[in-house]
């Protein structure tokens, strides 16, 4: 039978998990990195009404800004202008029905990447739009999109809302690792972030299972965390190839790669 690991954070990998069961395939839920909120309130300065414009980095930043908006006494303004880097990530508006009351600007579901440079191309246009702009994101992130708005000379101030920390995984998921693992290409890592995947190489080292893991199969959301395997592993681009899909961030098409990689034809 083969394995699939679900390394995305407590919470997040039930669903996909209970929709690979029925295709034969045992999922086992390994979280690789720990998220924390860093604040229960907003300071005024991190509230919504000092800026134009408020961008969220996932959709864990933008629930965590919402809760701490919430116990702060403070709302969105109507019509506030507010982006996401992806569709997924700008969930959290449309469940809540927010997404009525502001201006929500996402790369669409169907676009090849969710990031920052797929939201930048849509916020260029509109630059003339807003002065001072708020960042929500974790304690640590790629700074492309910071880099890109100081650059046009925008007020910007960064929110960090929530913290990441690897997990480090227990002697009973070593051994269940070490049993599958023995079966070449017989598990697939699900790899949603490049810190994520670092915090998985680094169990996978601790645990002395970095040689066999060279082995798995790897199903990746963008091609950064695609490079990221390629150096961990020292992959040839002909073993990337083989060994690495990449997909869009979405439940279906995670779900839907993982099947591919899990029982190829």
């Amino acid at each position: 039978m083969a394995t699939v690991v679900l390394t995305r954070p407590a919470g997040k990998n039930e669903a996909l998990a209970q929709a690979l069961i029925p295709h034969g395939i045992r999922p086992l839920v390994l979280p690789a990195l720990a998220v924390t909120s860093t604040m229960d309130q907003l300071p005024p300065a991190l509230t919504p009404q000092p800026h134009e414009l408020i961008i969220f980095v996932s959709a864990q930043a933008v629930r965590y800004y919402l809760k701490a908006l919430a116990k702060s006494g403070q709302t969105f303004m109507p019509q506030h202008l507010i982006a996401t880097v992806g569709a997924a990530s700008a969930a959290p508006f449309y469940e809540t029905g927010l997404a009525t009351q502001l201006e929500l600007i996402h790369p669409p579901a169907h676009h090849p990447y969710q990031d920052s440079e797929a939201l930048w191309a849509l916020l260029q246009p509109r630059l003339a739009e807003f002065e001072r702009v708020l960042l929500v994101r974790g304690q640590h992130g790629r700074e492309w999109l910071s880099q890109r708005l100081e650059q046009a000379h925008k007020k910007l101030t960064r929110c960090s809302i929530y913290q990441r920390s690897p997990v480090v995984w227990s002697d009973d998921s070593a051994i269940q690792l070490q049993r599958d693992l023995v079966k070449p290409q017989a598990v697939t890592f699900l790899l949603t972030s490049s810190e994520s995947t670092q915090a998985i190489y680094e169990n996978m080292v601790r645990l002395q299972l970095d040689i066999a893991w060279r082995h798995a199969r790897f199903v990746a959301i963008h091609p950064r965390i695609a490079e990221k395997i390629q150096q961990l592993c020292g992959f040839t681009p002909e073993q990337l190839q083989e060994q690495v899909q990449l997909c869009a961030p979405s439940q279906m098409a995670m779900q839907e790669a993982l099947l591919r990689a899990a029982l190829p034809k």
